[in-house]
């Protein structure tokens, strides 16, 4: 089973970095007492940036460790495509 990391690191952890700005913000805008629907637009907009982050990491699962296992008939790589998969669905 492939281990390695093949996502940039990096710009992933600037894009968490992101959106711990943006849940401070929206914990501001609550003790602020900022209008509701201001404040769902920013849970949406965080919600979505750590969406991307799970697709970003997901095609990478794909592009690397599933298609190195389709290769090298791994079953434990496609196993672990199915939970990616399966807990990558239960964000939407």
């Amino acid at each position: 089973m492939s281990t390695g990391t093949h996502h940039d690191t990096e710009k992933l952890v600037m894009r968490l970095n992101r959106i711990e700005g943006q849940i401070g913000g929206i914990r501001k805008m609550l003790e602020s007492d900022s209008p509701c629907d201001e404040i769902i637009i920013q849970i949406n907009s965080a919600r979505s940036a750590l969406q991307k982050i799970s697709q970003i990491v997901l095609e990478d699962h794909l592009r690397h460790c599933v298609l190195e296992a389709l290769e090298g008939g791994k079953e434990p790589q496609l196993e672990s495509l199915k939970r990616a998969m399966n807990q990558f669905s239960k964000m939407a």
